[in-house]
């Protein structure tokens, strides 16, 4: 699941191996080579044993990881979903009993194999934009589910419509996400029943908490003078008495401490493990169905916040070993929570408005977003594609039907349209698609200001993970691919989208001499990457029939020179500044007519210098203001009012949004 330390790992074999100055690429095709001769070998062969399996397990990981790497997402997810089925198989605690050699101690294979073989499965269904699939995946794992005793199919010969990677297995490539758990089973039967249950409102309950509430008591369990124990049911105490309706089966927060009296208790759950708890918070959120799906994450969040404090040793012990995973964890834990502000405050000062308080409808400072000129009336017929009546079971069911049908009955590939049936509001949706900054404006409610009165929209938020603004240039990494997935499963009526990228390129890609696609000299190449990510926008627009919203990059918050990052963030600070210009001078109104055209239909949204904060140590003169702080990398949602105001002086189409 460290999908960035694996690129690093074969970055070093190949700089070990290759003497010849061969790189990255040669280590990609090398690896592939390596793990279809072991599955051609193992496949081929009649004598099954344990150990058999096990490489079989390997060959099929390597796969997976390889055709990540490339590219290649759809042979990837089939390779990671065969592996998690061995793991299942070699987990199995009856295997002994059956026809398998079993002349390898049993063992060999633990709990822990498997979790991390549907960790990376999961994640896998993320990265090729099926967020849903991923959280089904990791609810049925965690409930106990079986793995069909089904083998991976081969055939060598040679079909008209193969999409397979080398290995001539007939499933791989052939689904746009290979379904690797029964889709039609009573375990999936209950977990889709159970999101169909769920609902939570706070209704006119006044004891229903707010995000304060739920910060002052994860205050309590953080002070050195307290030793709280088992502060996962200690959370529990707190709001099982203000929040219900949420079956068991959904509960993936529980670590074994919490004790019901429920009557739907009668199975043993899995207790999952951290890093599993952080993937599925993060598919949660970031899901754009919406639904249930938002509810179970923003319920999930005080019970992990209470877990996982960062400063405490399983946090330092996360942060260290899954950087990325507790990273998105500390994000989305502000974005829910937020920061305590008194009560006097409120309405008064620049600040980031909870999901938790959005969602169960607890938000009153929130209104203040919203202006009081006339609504513009429109109908939602055309936004919500018939799903308007559609529950998240049967949507749920339909995505896994589709993505499990063979590719040989299928007459022209499709992809399953997206969801959006919000549970808490009416406005329609605006999808923000992109890097993690996304995730800034996910679930809060944009108004704009019209010469037919105001629009009101909610963020939908479409992550594609790791995007860099030079991914979208080639299709070699898994976050190309990534992205043209989400804007092939948007609704067919979407004529606008925001987009977001270019901020992980300042942080990791420009002027490192040891990443491949970019020079030293920092301020060509950020011009070239630049213009090259508006010519692919450009083409990516015109070829879905958008018109994009471009979001600039957000300055880098201050951090003292005692926090060894300072340094870093000072020279991104100047290299998001060269950035920020070019798209001004390539997107400006001011230009000439010709120059617009030339980007037709990407208009920048140009907020950006109001986030700036005066700091004469700063080599650019300004930091992020705190205001519009999260996590010392993202803004908050206070960034929303900006917002409002460079689309309504973008140029862009109103009558698209």
């Amino acid at each position: 699941m460290n999908y960035a330390e694996d690129r690093l790992d074969r970055r070093a074999r190949s700089s070990e191996n290759n003497t010849e100055g061969s790189g990255t690429r040669d280590q990609l095709v090398c690896d592939l080579k390596c793990a279809h001769d072991v599955l051609k070998v193992s496949l081929s062969s009649s004598n099954t044993t344990k150990q058999s399996l096990i490489e079989l397990r390997d060959a099929h990981e390597l796969c997976g990881k390889t055709l990540r790497d490339s590219g290649q997402n759809r042979q990837a997810v089939y390779h990671f979903g065969i592996a998690w089925r061995l793991c299942h198989s070699l987990n199995n605690k009856n295997m002994c009993n059956t026809n398998v050699d079993c002349n390898v101690d049993c063992n060999i294979i633990d709990e822990h194999d498997e979790w991390r073989a549907v960790g990376d499965y999961a994640q896998m269904c993320e990265l090729s934009s099926f967020h849903e699939i991923g959280v089904l995946a990791l609810l049925y794992y965690r409930a106990g589910g079986s793995l069909a005793d089904q083998a991976p199919l081969f055939d060598s010969t040679t079909h008209s419509l193969s999409t397979d990677c080398g290995c001539g297995m007939t499933d791989c490539g052939s689904s746009p996400c290979y379904i690797a758990f029964p889709y039609q089973s009573p375990v999936v039967d209950d977990i889709l029943d159970a999101l169909d249950t769920l609902s939570i409102s706070s209704g006119d309950d006044r004891d229903f908490p707010t995000a304060s509430d739920i910060l002052g008591q994860l205050a309590l369990y953080t002070k050195k003078s307290t030793a709280i124990k088992e502060p996962v049911a200690k959370m529990h105490t707190f709001l099982c008495e203000r929040i219900k309706n949420v079956p068991s089966i959904l509960r993936f927060w529980d670590d074994g401490s919490i004790v019901s009296t429920s009557n739907d208790q009668r199975h043993q759950y899995r207790t999952l493990p951290p890093v599993i708890l952080l993937l599925l918070l993060k598919l949660l959120y970031s899901s754009p169905i919406s639904n249930t799906f938002l509810q179970l994450a923003c319920i999930s969040v005080p019970y992990l916040a209470a877990r996982f404090p960062p400063s405490s040793a399983e946090g330092r012990l996360l942060a260290r070993n899954y950087k990325s995973h507790m990273a998105y964890y500390v994000f989305i834990r502000y974005l829910v929570l937020g920061e305590r502000v008194k009560k006097h405050r409120k309405g008064k000062v620049i600040h980031h408005v909870p999901v938790w308080d959005n969602v169960f409808r607890l938000d009153e400072c929130n209104q203040s977003r919203l202006g009081t000129s006339s609504l513009v009336d429109e109908k939602k017929d055309d936004w919500r594609v018939d799903n308007e009546d559609m529950t998240i079971s049967s949507y749920c069911s339909i995505v896994l039907r589709e993505c499990s049908s063979n590719y040989e009955q299928k007459q022209e590939e499709s992809m399953p349209i997206i969801m959006q049936q919000s549970t808490f509001s009416t406005h329609l949706p605006i999808y923000v698609v992109g890097d993690s900054h996304v995730l800034s404006l996910a679930w809060q409610t944009l108004c704009i200001d019209t010469s037919n009165g105001q629009k009101q929209r909610q963020f939908i938020p479409f992550p594609a993970t790791g995007l860099k603004a030079f991914h979208t240039t080639t299709p070699r990494f898994f976050t190309h691919y990534n992205l043209h997935v989400c804007l092939q499963r948007l609704p067919p009526s979407c004529r606008t989208i925001i987009l977001s990228a270019g901020e992980i390129d300042c942080r990791e890609g420009i002027g490192g001499t040891l990443l491949e696609g970019y020079d030293q000299d920092c301020r060509d190449v950020i011009e070239k990457t630049v213009i090259e990510y508006l010519i692919a926008l450009t083409e990516l627009a015109k070829h879905y029939k958008l018109q994009v919203l471009l979001m600039p990059m957000a300055p880098h918050a201050y951090r003292s020179e005692k926090n060894g990052k300072s340094l870093g963030r000072a020279k991104r600070r100047e290299t998001m500044h060269i950035w920020n210009d070019i798209l001004r001078r390539e997107l400006g109104k001011d230009e000439l007519t010709s120059q617009q055209n030339k980007y037709n239909r990407i208009f920048l949204l140009d907020y950006e210098h109001h986030l700036q904060q005066k700091d004469p140590n700063s080599p650019v003169g300004y930091v992020l203001h705190p205001s519009y702080n999260a996590d010392y990398t993202h803004v908050n949602s206070a960034l929303v009012p900006l917002l409002q105001g460079a689309i309504e002086k973008s140029g862009c189409d109103f009558t698209l949004l």
